[in-house]
């Protein structure tokens, strides 16, 4: 019997590679969401105002899962484990199949044969984001984009193929009422982010920031952070960090050709803009200085003379759980903005926006391995994870 309402207890979401055989359940998740729509296309004729024919097009599959930040591996990961690099141009070309399971109201764990099963392949990344906020849990939120997506055992389905495919074996459920957070803290939280650099590290980059990929290094920009980018949480002059976020959308676009309908790919359209928001507790001003001259000028005039407000800034976010994600080298404020503080009683905070294109290398300690597939502690690109992170 159907049920009478569908909670968070009752669903599972679990991901594999295109074309793989090994489904891996993704921990964790808080949210999913998932849609299809169907693209019409109209088209008239001289001598009616009704229609001559509705055009249907391919239709478009979404879905969206938000996920704790918890030691497992992070959905981006996971949708696209078939990378050779952890680069965002080799991870954007990777295909994944993506399978929402909804199990009885009777159970109290999704285990066992699901009451109803939709699966959805050939998933593309679309958009990735990572929240580090100082009163809440650090997520992750990605969008899968493509154009296929079965309930299995949908009795409408009359072609052969996605016949078979709505009628083949689904999954079953892997949670039996004790799964739990395998990272380290658990569920990583505000004194989960690392921001203590190795001893061992004393060398830096060409933006002068920290070359440690274990440790959160932030533009020098910032009221606070050190001249190496790090922030010592000892020193009485440090930034009161109060949340960070790193975003990038795809924009993805269908790629066709005569005598076929479907797309034979969806492609990414770089650049792509990776966008990091850090805002943090005022204790004086957010000290943005600009001037129409450029701050940076060289006042002895002539050609190359004018340098700008801004310098090339480093980022790096490290957690204690496992993720690892570097923006390279060329990130640029966008926006600085000193704001609340009001009467009403609000602290003063100030907000800052910064942008590089295409730079977005995301790695994991619990990545599956690229040969096998199966879930390994260290795999081949995290044990060589300097190499990618420190570019």
């Amino acid at each position: 019997m159907p049920n009478n309402r569908i909670i968070y207890s009752l669903q599972q979401v679990a991901m594999k590679c295109d074309g793989g055989s090994t489904y891996f359940p993704v921990h964790g998740v808080q949210s999913v969401a998932s849609n299809s729509a169907f693209n019409l296309n109209q088209a008239y004729e001289l001598g009616q105002i009704s229609l001559y024919e509705n055009i249907e097009d391919i239709p478009d599959v979404q879905m969206t899962i938000n996920k704790l930040l918890d030691g497992y591996v992070p959905v981006y990961c996971l949708a696209t484990m078939r990378a050779t690099t952890p680069t965002l141009s080799d991870r954007a070309n990777q295909k994944c199949v993506a399978n929402l399971s909804v199990y009885s109201e009777s159970l109290t764990s999704a285990k066992g044969t699901p009451l109803a099963q939709a699966e959805a392949s050939g998933l593309v990344v679309s958009s990735v984001r990572y929240n580090f906020p100082d009163n809440g849990n650090f997520t992750e939120e990605v969008t899968l984009v493509g154009n296929d997506r079965v309930w299995k055992g949908d009795t409408r389905i009359l072609n052969t193929t996605d016949s078979a495919w709505a009628n083949s074996l689904g999954i079953t459920g892997y949670f039996n009422g004790n799964d739990g957070p395998i990272g380290v803290g658990g569920v990583n939280r505000r004194q989960h982010l690392a921001l203590s650099p190795a001893a061992s590290v004393t060398t830096v980059d060409t933006n002068g920031s920290l070359l440690d990929p274990d440790c959160t290094i932030l533009p020098q920009d910032i009221a606070g952070i050190g001249v190496s980018g790090t922030n010592d949480l000892n020193s009485s002059y440090r930034a009161h960090l109060a949340s960070i976020s790193v975003s990038a959308n795809l924009n993805r676009e269908n790629l066709t050709e005569l005598g076929r309908k479907a797309p034979y790919f969806r492609a990414f359209k770089p650049p792509v803009e990776i966008t990091t928001e850090i805002s943090i507790t005022a204790t004086s001003g957010d000290f943005t200085s600009a001037t129409q001259g450029g701050i940076l000028s060289n006042a002895a005039g002539g050609c190359g003379s004018d340098s700008g407000n801004l310098s090339d800034r480093t980022i790096r976010i490290a957690t204690c759980e496992g993720l690892r994600i570097y923006c390279g080298l060329k990130n640029k404020m966008a926006s600085s903005n000193f704001g609340n503080g009001d009467t009403g009683g609000g602290q003063a905070t100030v907000s800052y926006t910064y942008r590089t294109f295409n730079d977005l290398t995301v790695m994991h300690s619990g990545e599956p391995s690229l040969s096998t597939e199966t879930l390994a502690t260290t795999d081949t690109l995290w044990a060589t994870g300097s190499a990618w992170l420190l570019n």
